[in-house]
């Protein structure tokens, strides 16, 4: 009988052990642990940043700590805005220094810059970050786009790539209605409501572009406050990355 509780309890461990985190071919995080009801919610920044004031209330409102992922090119642009980020307790990660598309779309294996200029770019994001005394060791490729190599040359600057939870569309939410790949708010939110009822999100890391191109009037943070509401109805709690 000890016997058979000794191979259930190392069962049990093994497995809690083995949803710890998924990572996909590349090597990226792209699940955590899919036992427990947090989700993680991801924000990145680069160019646009005018829902970010947006998304901080909205946070704020419940209670909530995050993740961003920030090029150096917005730190720099927006220091103050970085450091309230921080502040109030989110997470902040690099996200490249000059949003470099670091490998093909088509051509995934093939990378579009030197190694050595992709190493550059990261570390000057995280130097622009330490400036800031703030000292991530996550970090989120460019475009959420990335390969093999991408991922090594981060893991030697002790960053951990990570990247959204597929599943959901809404990496989507950048799109404006003149490409061909344009997704609705209200379409991205129903991929996020089927694919909860569906499959469950424990674990899930849910991206949102708090900054879109003007040309783009349907912003989905601005459902943010409902969509945390729906989520939280469901029984899930949010967690930032440490």
């Amino acid at each position: 009988m000890n016997n058979w509780i000794y191979i259930g309890a190392i069962f049990l461990l093994s497995s809690r052990l083995s949803a710890q985190g998924i990572k996909d071919s590349h090597g990226a995080l792209i699940r955590s642990d899919t036992l427990s009801p947090f989700i993680y919610l991801c924000f990145t920044g680069h160019d646009f940043h005018e829902g970010f004031e947006h998304v901080m209330e909205v946070l704020e409102k419940h209670h909530i700590e995050a993740s961003f992922f920030l090029t150096g090119d917005f730190v720099r642009n927006h220091e103050g805005l970085t450091k309230r980020i921080s502040e109030k307790g989110h997470f902040i990660g690099a996200h490249s220094d000059k949003h470099l598309l670091y490998c093909d779309w088509t051509n995934r294996d093939s990378l579009l810059h030197p190694s050595e200029q992709i190493k550059a770019d990261i570390e000057i994001n995280l130097r622009a970050l330490a400036r800031l005394k703030i000292y991530p060791t996550y970090f989120m490729p460019p475009y959420e786009w990335y390969n093999n190599q991408v991922v090594e040359i981060a893991q030697g600057l002790n960053q951990q790539t990570i990247n959204f939870s597929p599943g959901t569309r809404s990496n989507a939410d950048y799109t404006t209605p003149d490409m061909s790949n344009y997704v609705s708010s209200k379409e991205i939110l129903e991929s996020i409501y089927t694919y909860e009822r569906n499959q469950g999100m424990a674990g899930f890391h849910l991206l949102i572009h708090p900054g879109t191109s003007p040309l783009r009037t349907d912003k989905l943070y601005a459902y943010l406050d409902r969509l945390l509401v729906y989520l939280k109805d469901k029984g899930y709690q949010f967690r930032r990355f440490n």
